[in-house]
């Protein structure tokens, strides 16, 4: 799937997982935490390309990620040939480790320890990498200044000015990292190439074994079909749920709408 894609479908669901989540543990929400953790889930759907030397994830931090990129590469192609079964065809580099349920979990269960040992360097430091990710994968739709300085102003309005801000996330903020990997690996499930989410699992005598949804709705990435159907799909979802989910949001838009009508009532 295309980043703008992959974007998406991590800030819708990290909205519903987080908004409609909370009522199922009767854990408050709060417009900060929901925000945040969808923010982070948006981007973390861009991280596991970071197998891929031409990706948004490889490109967005300079030296850094491509250095992290090819440190990802080699060692993604290592553990396929250590771990391949008799039947496994590839290299192992893209769609390799990083698009796999298992190390999702992990860089999650990190962030999570991490963020409840540190704090505040930790959260911020994640929704700053998670949002100037999601930002550049919605470049098609965010005109604009360059998405790392816009990324640096919504991490602070998110930490400062949105009620609740993002203390309330450390701990648990991993989960979002985790959630967004996974749906980026889904997303690629249903296009024409699978992914290895259940690795290292042995399923027909192969441990990289490509799950993927039936071929016949598979599309291809970047097709008519993503960027007619899919990508307008999610974009809808997720404006919707932002107001039914994020606290004050739709408040706000019914007085907003009040306020037009009385406008033009009164014209």
């Amino acid at each position: 799937m295309l980043g703008i894609s992959h974007a998406l479908s991590g800030a819708a669901v990290g909205l519903a997982v987080a908004g409609f989540g909370s009522h199922l543990i009767a854990v408050p929400a709060t417009a900060g935490s929901v925000l945040t953790f969808a923010a982070v889930c948006a981007g973390a759907a861009l991280l596991p390309d970071l197998d891929h030397p031409s990706s948004t994830a490889t490109r967005r931090f300079s030296w850094a990620s491509v250095v992290a990129s090819r440190v990802v590469r080699p060692f993604s192609a290592l553990l396929y040939r250590l771990t391949r079964d008799s039947r496994d065809t590839g290299r192992g580099t893209h769609r390799g480790i990083t698009h796999t349920a298992l190390f999702a979990v992990l860089i999650g269960v990190l962030i999570n320890l991490g963020s409840a040992r540190w704090g505040a360097p930790v959260v911020l430091g994640t929704l700053f990498v998670c949002l100037a990710l999601a930002i550049k994968g919605l470049d098609a739709l965010v005109p604009g200044p360059p998405s790392l300085v816009i990324a640096a102003g919504l991490t602070y309005a998110a930490d400062q000015w949105v009620p609740g801000g993002t203390a309330g996330t450390a701990g648990w903020l991993g989960a979002a990292v985790a959630l967004g990997m996974l749906v980026h690996a889904l997303g690629d499930a249903v296009t024409e190439s699978g992914v290895p989410l259940l690795w290292p699992l042995p399923i027909r005598r192969r441990r990289w074994y490509p799950i993927g949804s039936p071929r016949a709705l598979r599309f291809r990435a970047g097709g008519p079909v993503e960027t007619v159907v899919v990508g307008p799909l999610l974009t809808v979802a997720t404006l919707a749920l932002a107001v039914l989910v994020v606290p004050g949001v739709l408040p706000f838009a019914l007085a907003m709408r009040d306020h037009v009508e009385r406008l033009l009532t009164s014209g």
